[in-house]
Order: C-alpha cells, then sequence, then structure tokens
C-alpha cells in the first residue's frame, strides 16, 4: 500500500489540486454574477425542461 502511494502521490496531489481550483473558480463566477445582478432586481435562473412534470 506504501508503495502504490509512493508512486502515485504526485499524480493525486496535482488530481486534488486541480479539484480545488475548479471548485473555487465555479464559487468565484456565482459570486461574481450575484454581485452583478444584485441592485437589478434581476433572478439569475437557469432554463430548462421540466424533467418532474
Amino acid at each position: 500500500m506504501i508503495a502504490v502511494l509512493k508512486r502515485y502521490a504526485l499524480a493525486l496531489f496535482f488530481l486534488l489540486l486541480i479539484s480545488v481550483l475548479m471548485l473555487l473558480g465555479t464559487m468565484g463566477v456565482k459570486s461574481f454574477g450575484d454581485n452583478m445582478f444584485k441592485d437589478t432586481g434581476v433572478e439569475m435562473k437557469p432554463r430548462g425542461e421540466h424533467l418532474t412534470k
């Protein structure tokens, strides 16, 4: 188990780093959009089909 961890430690580190950066980027874009539209009275809602009719 330790040998496998040593072998793939760098790959796992980069995988976790990329996942955290993607999460932070998504949260940042949502926050930016909310701040941009907060004074206009417009509510951002996704448009699409309702699958549970």
